[in-house]
């Protein structure tokens, strides 16, 4: 029985070696783990092989060399009490027996807590989120942002500033802030100084130095980085109506969305692993209605964005004019 959980251990250290391995290679890794932490985890399948394969080549030597003749004199043992030595080895016995049964029962049960729960999943894992995650989640994430944002308002001056009344409204109105007004300059580094001047405003031209365009003229860029826009007053200034292209999933939406013209547009964002994977969500206005989509499929949107004062929330929002659908990108996860 000791051989066999010996043999058993070491299966599990090469099924865990080859399921890191497997990973690794398949490219299944890229969808549950940050790319600066994949080189380890194929460092730990290559060691936990090695050390797997050395255990069961050197098993077959231990167990011959505990083989040896243990056998000695032992008649001068005849004088001993033979009923005092029939009790303490049936003790002695009983002990070891029950010792050996506690000892594989826990073995088998580590070893089967080791090795079922990582088969199963690995088997049926679809390397996806419901959609249940995804809509709960993007939920909470908007909500945070938006409670970020009130934080970052109350500090100016001990309250929050008044909100301009030129926000984008269903028919998508322009949202402009004025100076002093709007949801605040939360990104604004602080002036050494206490002047300011010496910053500079952040103009259309500096946008266009840090972000890419399209033939087109649309500025590319991601639904987390539109997303977290939203509350910087200079950069919604200028980002009010640019034109712009993503790519990401759609799925319909369930927040601000009154006149039934508006999906969720969703990238998956990773600082890790898959555990920590947080959907960050934008809404897609469609001003003909919602056209025939997949739901959580690929896509790539375009049109301007605005943003919108929609019950006491900042919400950014692309007001499509063209979209195609489109296969995964090579970064589906953004880290």
């Amino acid at each position: 029985m000791k051989r066999f959980f010996e043999l058993l251990c070491m299966i599990t250290l090469l099924v865990w070696g080859g399921l890191f391995l497997y990973f690794y290679l398949s490219g299944r890794i890229e969808r549950f783990l940050d790319p600066s932490f994949r080189l380890y985890a194929l460092i730990a399948g290559v060691g936990m092989i090695i050390l797997g394969l050395f255990n069961l080549l050197t098993i077959r030597a231990k167990a011959v060399g505990c083989d040896h003749d243990h056998s000695h004199d032992h008649s001068h043992d005849h004088s001993h009490d033979h009923s005092h030595a029939h009790v303490h080895g049936e003790v002695v016995t009983d002990i070891h027996h029950h010792h050996q049964e506690d000892t594989a029962s826990s073995l088998a049960f580590a070893l089967a807590v080791l090795l079922i729960p990582m088969l199963v999943a690995t088997g049926y894992s679809k390397d996806a989120f419901s959609m249940d995650y995804l809509t709960k989640w993007g939920k909470i994430e908007r909500r945070m942002q938006q409670m970020r944002i009130a934080e970052q308002m109350a500090e100016q001056a001990g309250q929050p500033p008044a909100r301009s009344s030129q926000a984008t409204d269903a028919d998508g109105n322009p949202y402009t802030f004025e100076e002093g007004e709007g949801p605040g300059d939360a990104d604004t580094p602080p002036d050494p100084d206490g002047g300011g001047d010496e910053w500079g405003e952040f103009t259309l031209d500096d946008l266009k130095e840090l972000v890419p365009q399209n033939d087109e003229g649309e500025f590319l860029l991601d639904v987390p980085q539109i997303f977290y826009t939203a509350g910087d007053r200079e950069l919604m200034n200028v980002m009010e109506g640019i034109p712009v292209e993503t790519t990401a999933q759609l799925m319909e939406e369930t927040l601000h969305n009154a006149n039934n013209n508006r999906l969720k547009a969703f990238r998956l964002f990773i600082e890790c692993c898959a555990a920590d994977a947080r959907p960050l969500s934008i809404p897609v206005e469609f001003p003909e209605g919602i056209p025939a989509y997949t739901e959580m499929g690929w896509y790539t949107l375009e049109g301007t964005l605005h943003y919108a004062d929609e019950d006491n929330a900042i919400v950014p929002f692309i007001k499509i004019t063209n979209h195609s659908e489109t296969t995964e990108p090579n970064d589906g996860l953004l880290y």
